[in-house]
């Protein structure tokens, strides 16, 4: 049931350049590309309010560089520099980067790098087995494991877990940019799912069950990319 995908980033001022990345980006399935900028200033604010996986960088860029852009970002991303100047590749380094790619990219070398991006994504996603939430004044830890679903509340979402439920301040799109995709669905405006607790899907709802089976709505404009994900025939209806 798993659909896993890196969403990557492209930046880099020579269109060009990034049109080969992308191009590069487009024949490997894993990949899914959310954004593609000439500007780094344009990528600091999309990722600021985004989350990516794998951030494909180009070092030297007029007004910010990709060294200056990486070492603002508040939000863990794998990054891998592209440069036609082997110079930068030390400072490149010093920022953590999974890789240094040098112009002219050869696919090959390119895939080499994806690769290590991704088993460092994996390693990432494997830590981060748990979430924290404010809620009555309290710092609440919230295993993933332990989570069925979601439900939004105005300003307010409620977190459903085996043994209790807790109420905090935020947004479901806030947390479809930090949950692991492949473990947790959007299916309505007002829930986001646990895959693992899936029992059945119909048209019109989920069957999640843990402890006890719960039903959660499906969202009219989640029905197709429900049914692509898990094969499920559209034309099913409750009875």
């Amino acid at each position: 049931m798993k659909n896993l995908r890196y969403r990557v980033v492209i930046v880099d001022d020579e269109t060009p350049a990034r049109r080969l990345l992308e191009e590069y980006v487009s024949v490997i399935p894993e990949l899914k590309l959310t954004g593609s900028f000439n500007h780094a200033a344009q990528a600091a604010q999309y990722l600021e309010e985004h989350t990516a996986d794998i951030l494909l960088c180009d070092i030297q860029m007029p007004q910010m560089s990709g060294i200056e852009l990486v070492r603002q970002l508040k939000k863990p991303v794998c990054v891998i520099f592209t440069t036609a100047h082997s110079r930068f590749a030390v400072e490149g380094f010093e920022v953590d980067a999974a890789d240094y790619l040098l112009k002219p990219i050869e696919l090959s070398r390119f895939r080499k790098a994806i690769d290590k991006a991704r088993e460092i994504c994996d390693r990432t996603r494997q830590a981060s087995e748990s979430i924290y939430v404010k809620s009555d004044y309290k710092i609440h830890k919230i295993d993933l494991p332990e989570l069925i679903y979601m439900e939004s509340q105005h300003e307010y979402v409620t977190y459903y877990t085996r043994n209790k439920r807790i109420t905090a301040f935020g947004s479901l799109k806030a947390l479809e940019q930090t949950l692991p995709r492949d473990r947790f669905l959007r299916i309505h405006k007002s829930y986001i799912i646990s895959k693992d607790k899936i029992v059945s899907i119909t048209r019109n709802s989920v069957i999640l069950n843990d402890m006890e089976p719960v039903k959660i709505p499906v969202g009219r404009v989640y029905r197709e990319s429900l049914a692509a994900i898990y094969a499920h025939p559209s034309a099913g209806r409750e009875s």
